[in-house]
């Protein structure tokens, strides 16, 4: 017989660990930019927007004003229209923040009804008012006051045609304009130059064209969008301040929505 051998099989080599590529993390994409805006929903709305920016534009001026003249209280004024511009554009809901910190600030969304944006408009006519000293005789002081009278507006949108129905915003927009301009009118004929009685004249014969057109029974020139352009035009740039012309001009937009 042959020897036995007590040997051992070999033993097999373990296979050596593979080696994990080394994967860089990856930092967490952010939420989105820090400030989005989207558009304004609905008509009042939009003109709660065109009265925020024409409050901020005001405050500015006035600030620049009192601070390169030494007026305190166009200083002041300045300074409480801005920040109110600024509140009105935060409360219209077109601003979306990324940063946690600053979504805070969406708390003023919940502002916006109409009985905040009446109270508003009147703070700023307020204080548009005590920017210049309360001096309602001349036909200045309805363009200082164009702010406020959009705030306001925006606030009677808000009550009369989201919630009842009565009318389309152009066509509110349109009346509060031809309102305003009627004011603009007396005021010309108050000081009776030529050029004032002429823009008044014209501001006149506007308005009646506006009027019969917006009638419906009555079809003397077509109520479109054209033609409110072209006679708010008119207005704005013949009748002094125009107040009631940039009226007539925003509702003009608001029929190009209205399609």
């Amino acid at each position: 017989m042959g020897e036995e051998t007590n040997e051992a099989p070999p033993k097999e080599e373990a296979p050596e660990k593979e080696k994990k590529p080394k994967v860089k993390k990856e930092r967490a994409p952010r939420e989105g930019p820090l400030v989005q805006m989207t558009a304004p929903e609905g008509a009042p709305k939009i003109v709660a927007l065109m009265a925020a920016l024409s409050v901020i534009l005001q405050g500015s001026n006035l600030f620049w004003t009192g601070l390169n003249f030494s007026l305190p209280v166009s200083l002041t004024c300045g300074i409480v229209l801005f920040i109110l511009g600024i509140i009105l554009i935060l409360t219209i809901d077109i601003l979306n923040f990324g940063s946690p910190t600053l979504k805070r600030i969406e708390v003023f969304e919940k502002f916006y009804r109409f009985e905040v944006l009446l109270i508003l408009g009147l703070v700023v006519i307020f204080f548009e008012m005590l920017s210049i000293f309360f001096a309602l005789g001349t036909p200045g002081a309805l363009a200082v006051m164009l702010g406020g009278f959009l705030v306001i507006t925006s606030s009677i949108m808000e009550i009369f045609i989201k919630k009842e129905k009565i009318m389309k915003p152009s066509k509110l927009v349109a009346l509060i304009g031809i309102i305003i301009t009627i004011v603009e009118i007396i005021y010309l004929f108050a000081i009776p130059t030529l050029p004032n009685v002429w823009d008044a004249c014209v501001g006149i014969v506007v308005i009646i064209l506006l009027l019969l057109s917006m009638y419906e029974k009555i079809k003397v020139i077509p109520y479109q969008w054209w033609m409110v352009l072209i006679l708010g035009f008119v207005l704005f740039g013949w009748v002094s301040p125009g107040t009631g012309g940039t009226f007539i001009l925003i509702s003009f937009i608001l029929m190009l929505l209205e399609k």
